[in-house]
């Protein structure tokens, strides 16, 4: 995994749930007649429309492909650290002739399952049509040149709809990694809720939602709180529809109990303590488990670096505060940008660069004290601008 510190760092990437929001909208407005077996050119700029006239049964495959070569990533940018992946929005969106979306569905924003796939250098649509007609095509504003191919394949119909569920009731069913489920289920604005999987085989979790103006988008994702057991804990900001994918690592298929349950929100967390610039901390972990979490202010343009130094296998991360998502009690509250745990020596040093004038966090934790008393020491040094 990989992220950016979006308020101190480099980038300005929101953390947490990716921006997946749904294409464009259903207008036909200058919509230019798109057929069967043509590729037509998406020219950079605001979001375009085609027609597309089909009929009952017939099955097509739609391929939105950017013409600009990949920029290669730097795996050794300094500024890089631990962090949720995003999601690149999804472009392409279909609906009828009455401007009704039919793909991708609200339960379809997740990567994976549903009638839109990533490929190399876009996304792909699969569409059978339940009726003859005219369709349209959205194809959402971009700064690369596209070009978008349509060819007839069968296809068959879109039968994995999500199944209804309620919170408080018990879900089961069977998954793999080539068939992934969706549940539905409603909720209350502002609602806390644990959503858990339990399975033989090792599951995945994720949630999608929406957002105020009703765009979906996935919210959080989580494979191991519990051993091979997924859980989400999260507050739900809005009232509406959300959606549970279950999915699996295993290509075999595997039951699964989904406990989808309403929870009282979780206690304040504690203050973190203090830790300035230029200064040595002394501090202890109780266990294998604990985790030590200070509030480090920091200047723009300032570089600095921290060291941690134990007896065990220590490691030392920055992060931002996360009051939404708790899927791990030790973790909660904190969203990991970087981290640094180079070996099992114990002696460990982050360095970063802040690009705005405000507060971090650091935490410290390890893989496992040992017969230590869990003592260590951790020196935060202002390296200047």
């Amino acid at each position: 995994m990989r992220g950016n510190f979006s308020r101190f760092l480099l980038a300005a990437t929101v953390l947490g749930g990716s921006a997946q929001a749904q294409a464009a909208n259903c207008s036909g407005q200058g919509a230019a007649p798109l057929t069967i077996g043509s590729v037509a050119s998406v020219a950079p700029g605001a979001a375009r429309a085609f027609t597309l006239n089909l009929k009952a049964g017939d099955g097509v495959i739609i391929d939105l492909t950017s013409l600009t070569p990949a920029a290669q990533s730097d795996d050794h940018d300094e500024h890089e650290g631990g962090s949720r992946s995003e999601q690149a929005p999804r472009a392409l969106a279909l609906c009828n002739a009455g401007g009704t979306l039919l793909a991708p569905q609200p339960s379809e924003v997740f990567a994976k399952g549903g009638s839109i796939s990533t490929i190399d250098d876009g996304e792909r649509m699969r569409f059978s049509a339940n009726a003859a007609g005219q369709y349209m095509l959205t194809i959402a504003a971009g700064t690369d040149p596209r070009e978008v191919l349509v060819r007839r394949r069968d296809v068959p119909a879109n039968s994995a709809s999500a199944r209804s569920a309620r919170l408080g009731a018990d879900q089961t069913g069977n998954v793999s990694s080539s068939a992934p489920v969706v549940y539905s289920f409603t909720s209350t604005a502002g609602q806390w809720v644990e959503l858990k999987a339990e399975s033989d085989k090792d599951t995945v979790l994720r949630l999608a939602g929406p957002d105020r103006t009703g765009a979906y988008s996935q919210l959080a994702e989580n494979d191991d709180s519990d051993g091979t057991n997924p859980r989400i804990r999260r507050k739900l900001a809005v009232a509406g529809t959300y959606y549970v994918q279950v999915d699996s690592l295993s290509s075999d298929d595997g039951e699964f109990t989904l406990k989808l349950n309403s929870i009282a929100a979780p206690k304040p967390l504690p203050a973190p303590a203090a830790l300035r610039a230029d200064s040595q901390i002394a501090g202890r972990l109780a266990d294998g488990d604990a985790v030590m979490v200070y509030a480090m202010p920091v200047i723009a343009g300032h570089s600095y670096r921290l060291d941690l130094t134990a007896p065990y296998d220590g490691v030392v991360a920055i992060g931002l505060p996360n009051p939404l998502e708790v899927d791990d009690e030790k973790d909660a509250g904190f969203t990991e940008v970087k981290s640094q745990d180079s070996g099992t020596t114990g002696t460990e040093k982050l360095n970063f660069t802040a690009r705005t004038s405000g507060q971090l966090l650091v935490r410290v934790k390890s893989f496992g004290i040992g017969e230590t008393d869990g003592a260590y020491s951790l020196t935060a040094t202002d390296l200047g601008g």
